[in-house]
């Protein structure tokens, strides 16, 4: 059997939602070591006194005489009382079908469950409303303090607590009453609205609840205005109207209170599809760089490598924006990512690393990197162009087919951990790790944006429709997206990207085949496996340790 609250929508009246409004009084403050010696409870709908629940419980132990002292309950007043098997079967029965409420709930509601799961019952479901907590969102700092007795004297109750059960539980019910009355001038109005005003943290805004009334209840992408209509913020959400309440219930973080006092307006825009959603979101990012976003100008940071081998001597370059035909690596979501990829490369394979430009016949005495043999110094004439372009062909050929590649620097990255260089192998993990993403990325990235038209269907049933990586959607003609991606658009191919990779969908229509090289894909998926199960050791053990000479052990 089962003592459940109602089952009832959050956008339910409050005005229909059965209230049982419970008191008990123990021998202890833990349910653990100590047990209900009284039960009052009270049932309301829309302030109407439904039903009344009282009795004394034989507690199977002495009262403390601190407790005596505290309810006036002595061990002779529960001679003959009924034990809790005894109460429980109708306790249940006057509970189901109504909402928990309790004056600091959280102690009332654990022995209460303690009772119905020690005589296997299923537990009183979270979450209860606490009028403690209720009191300090609505009517805080009023009060000195949210006690009982102190609310019942701030709403001039008639009836005062005296720490006996059925009495405190009809103060506790009047104090509601009072209590959700003030909220209701706030805008608190539904069963969602409340529970999500009890939890919440943070300094309210019930005023502005008002201002979501319009927003529907269907997934899309949100913006809140200042009073200039500039987008300050942009987000996605499940259900557009609770999740825009949620902001004015309290946020303790300060970038959130920085954000509703700007705020003006919010709009929303429905979507059909999680992608869509997250599509829109990107886009509205980028064309309104709203200030509390912190994507707003992320795509400022995305960064490329770069390898032209038109050049005489062409070496791997760090660019901000993607130009002409030479062979791009991106984009990186931050110049640190696509360093450690660089770094890779170059410990793979001597390329040059100078900064210095280089025709045909420069020549410069070489760096300490020749004498190490890290680089093949065409800069003294060690080797001439026909020799260095042979060598950059084949790093580009190893991007195609990475295999060789990435079981080289695995290779060396074992190989320093077992000289007990761990610093070294932990930065050869890390360079490898970059490598390998990137290359993932690549080759998803070339599918998408070579497939032309795309029609998908997702597991919602919705049809979607991608022209050059683009989400089409009804009435846009999206500009399609070229290779590499142009790191305005990132975000938006990123998101696409990463919903494509979670989640299982129907093809309907490709109008060029999808396909990846499949060189070097076995090897590419095995290494990313165990790098990023490694990591996820790592976080796991919340430090950064130093890598073992098992380097995959985890």
């Amino acid at each position: 059997m089962q003592a459940t609250q109602a089952t009832l929508e959050e956008g339910t009246p409050l005005s229909e939602v059965t209230f049982c409004v419970v008191d008990v009084e123990t021998t202890g403050g833990s349910p653990a070591t100590s047990a209900i010696a009284e039960i009052g409870a009270l049932r309301f709908r829309g302030g109407e006194h439904l039903g009344e629940f009282h009795t004394l419980v034989d507690p199977k132990q002495p009262i403390p005489p601190f407790i005596t002292h505290l309810t006036g309950i002595r061990n002779s007043d529960l001679v003959g009382a009924p034990p809790i098997e005894h109460v429980v079967p109708g306790l249940v029965e006057f509970l189901r079908g109504g909402v928990f409420v309790a004056h600091n709930a959280s102690f009332d509601l654990a022995f209460v469950n303690a009772a119905l799961v020690g005589l296997g019952y299923e537990p009183v479901p979270p979450p209860p409303v606490c009028t403690a907590r209720l009191a300090r969102r609505v009517i805080w700092p009023e009060v000195p303090n949210v006690k009982l007795h102190t609310l019942a004297q701030y709403f001039r109750i008639g009836r005062q607590p005296s720490h006996r059960a059925l009495a405190d539980a009809k103060a506790c019910a009047e104090v509601l009453h009072a209590l959700l009355e003030r909220a209701g001038r706030m805008g608190i109005l539904t069963l969602g609205d409340l529970h999500q005003a009890v939890s919440a943290r943070g300094r309210p805004n019930f005023a502005r609840i008002r201002l979501t009334d319009h927003l529907p209840r269907s997934p899309g992408v949100y913006c809140f205005r200042n009073k200039r209509g500039e987008v300050l913020y942009v987000g996605k959400a499940k259900d557009l109207r609770s999740r825009v309440k949620s902001y004015f219930y309290g946020d303790g973080r300060k970038k959130v209170e920085n954000l509703l006092s700007e705020m003006h307006s919010v709009d929303a825009t429905p979507c059909s599809s999680e992608l869509e959603a997250l599509v829109l979101e990107a886009r509205l990012i980028r064309l309104h760089e709203p200030k509390y976003n912190r994507r707003g100008k992320s795509w400022r940071r995305y960064t490329y490598l770069r390898l032209d081998p038109q050049e005489p001597y062409p070496r791997i370059k760090l660019v901000r924006e993607a130009r002409g035909d030479a062979l791009h690596l991106g984009p990186f979501a931050s110049s640190t990512q696509a360093n450690l990829a660089k770094e890779a490369l170059e410990d793979a394979v001597p390329i040059r690393r100078c900064a210095r430009p280089m025709r045909a016949r420069t020549r410069f005495p070489p760096c300490a990197l020749a004498d190490m043999d890290r680089c093949l110094a065409p800069c003294d004439g060690r080797m001439d162009p026909d020799r260095y372009a042979e060598l950059v062909r084949g790093l580009v050929s190893s991007l195609t087919s990475p295999g060789g590649l990435l079981g080289a620097l695995e290779e060396r990255m074992v190989d320093l951990a077992s000289l007990r260089r761990f610093e070294e192998a932990a930065r050869a993990r890390q360079r490898l790790r970059a490598l390998a993403e990137a290359l993932a990325r690549e080759r998803m990235y070339a599918w998408i944006l070579g497939s032309g038209r795309l029609v998908l269907e997702d597991g919602h049933g919705s049809i979607l429709t991608l022209q050059d990586g683009a989400l089409v959607q009804p009435g846009d003609r999206p500009e399609p997206m070229s290779s590499p991606c142009p790191r305005i658009r990132a975000d938006e191919l990123s998101a696409v990207r990463t919903w494509l990779s979670r989640n299982r969908v129907v093809l309907h229509d490709a109008e060029h085949p999808l396909a990846e090289p499949v060189k070097g894909g076995a090897s590419l998926h095995r290494l990313l496996t165990r790098l990023r199960a490694a990591q996820r050791s790592l976080k796991a053990d919340g430090r950064a340790q130093p890598i073992e000479s098992r380097p995959w052990k985890t």
